[in-house]
């Protein structure tokens, strides 16, 4: 029998571990590195370094504005269906791409020291990745659609130990400096070995598919604007009040949440498929049988996870990182640790239920709406509370975000799931008598 399930599945599960890989190692690269500059940095440094990651992400949304994402889904369906687009689309996307980071490069240039200050040069240090981090998700996009998971997997692999080595230099030489070279190296050693290994594609721009991809970008580029405002627009604030240090504090904490986060998240990529085949065919019976259970199972593993760390941390702190065993930082994660169990859970609906079933675009609204509500209650709260009025701020915002999502996602599935029955009911005469809506949720 497991034979026979290798065998059927064989190409999705090699794919699934070939992805997994990929992200492990993107990801852990990119905390080693973090972790690397932390080490070195004094705390202030540390938290201006944390603070030009979060303006360099934000620019780097507006130069790849859903690009990346969105190509991965038109390589998928020029494969199929219009083949003689797909040799044109690394090209022209590209195109678009650079020309959109040279505007934003230039605005930088000219505007930096009055929205910068003194950091102006550190940001102009960073100006290559407004080029390299684009095209990287690029060509990260197109290994994805044409599914290979596997030279994707590879590439970031080599990459990965190649640039840790690089940082360890550059950051015990340079410091600070050598901490943002740091970014650029690994960028251009990603986009240049992308870029390297691919095959079959040919100089030539087409307006046809820069309009196609531009319009599906668009609403994604709007959704990570949303997001950024949602979660990483806390550090640009804490910046603009003078709070450098608990910059570093913060972003020490939230890496560790990210790497913790990674497993749910593909937990929910592995339950999506079934998820979408349960939709499908009107089951939402069975969706709301496993949605129990993942909710249960995400909150408890986060809250045993949460306590265990809560005791974990500080030693492990004064051992690696002595210079942030601080009052600041022990507050700051013992309000984030309340969140880490509705992180767990949004990680594993958004992926593995509320996107696969159709409900994305109450992702959307939600994300929009808590964006604009984080950004008025931190400026509001850090007035009366100071740093911490943030980041009780996040944990409120974030855990209503994740409860109503997932609230809001039960009861759609519990309505659909009644009517899906009261039709079954009136099909067969009044037979069965189904009741109220209450009764179908006992």
């Amino acid at each position: 029998m497991l034979n026979k399930l290798y065998n059927k599945h064989r190409q999705t599960g090699q794919h699934f571990l070939w992805r997994t890989l990929q992200i492990v190692s993107k990801q852990g690269t990119s905390a080693l590195i973090f972790f690397i500059a932390a080490g070195y940095l004094s705390p202030e440094e540390f938290g201006i370094f944390s603070y030009l990651m979060a303006v360099i992400g934000l620019l780097m949304i507006l130069c790849d504005f859903g690009f990346s994402a969105a190509i991965s889904r038109f390589v998928t369906e020029y494969e199929v269906t219009k083949s003689e687009k797909l040799a044109k689309t690394l090209f022209s996307i590209s195109v678009v791409v650079i020309g959109i980071s040279a505007f934003i490069s230039i605005l930088v240039v000219c505007l930096g020291r009055r929205l910068f200050d003194e950091n102006h040069r550190y940001v102009i240090y960073l100006l290559p990745c407004l080029f390299l981090m684009p095209l990287a998700g690029i060509c990260d996009g197109i290994y994805r659609g044409l599914k290979q998971f596997k030279k994707l997997a590879l590439v970031s692999s080599c990459v990965g130990v190649v640039s840790l080595a690089a940082s360890f230099f550059l950051v015990s030489r340079f410091f600070l400096v050598g901490a943002i070279l740091s970014q650029s190296v690994l960028y251009l050693l990603m986009t240049g070995a992308l870029f390297a290994s691919q095959r079959g594609f040919k100089i030539g721009f087409d307006r046809a598919i820069v309009s196609e991809v531009a319009k599906y970008a668009f609403v994604l580029g709007i959704t990570s604007i949303a997001y950024f405002l949602y979660s990483r627009i806390d550090i640009l604030i804490l910046k603009q009040f003078d709070y450098v240090e608990e910059i570093g504090y913060y972003e020490i904490i939230n890496k560790v949440f990210q790497m913790l986060l990674i497993p749910f998240a593909i937990l929910g990529q592995v339950v999506a498929p079934n998820t979408v085949k349960y939709a499908a065919t009107d089951n939402f019976a069975e969706i709301k049988a496993k949605l129990k259970k993942y909710i249960a199972l995400c909150l408890t593993i986060g809250v045993v996870l949460g306590i265990a760390l809560r005791f974990a941390i500080p030693p492990a702190l004064r051992s690696i990182l002595p210079q942030y065993h601080t009052r600041e930082f022990m507050l700051i994660m013992n309000i984030l640790l309340i969140l880490l169990p509705f992180k767990m859970l949004g990680a594993c609906m958004n992926q593995g239920f509320i996107v696969p079933a159709g409900f994305a675009k109450i992702l959307a609204v939600t994300v929009g709406i808590g964006g604009v509500l984080n950004v008025v209650f931190d400026y509001i709260c850090i007035d009366y509370f100071g740093y911490t009025g943030v980041f009780w701020v996040t944990l409120v915002i974030h855990s209503l975000s994740i409860t109503t999502v997932t609230g809001y996602f039960l009861f759609a599935v519990h309505s659909r799931d009644g009517c899906r029955l009261d039709q079954v009911s009136n099909s067969v005469g009044g037979v069965l008598d189904m009741g109220s809506g209450d009764d179908l949720g006992d």
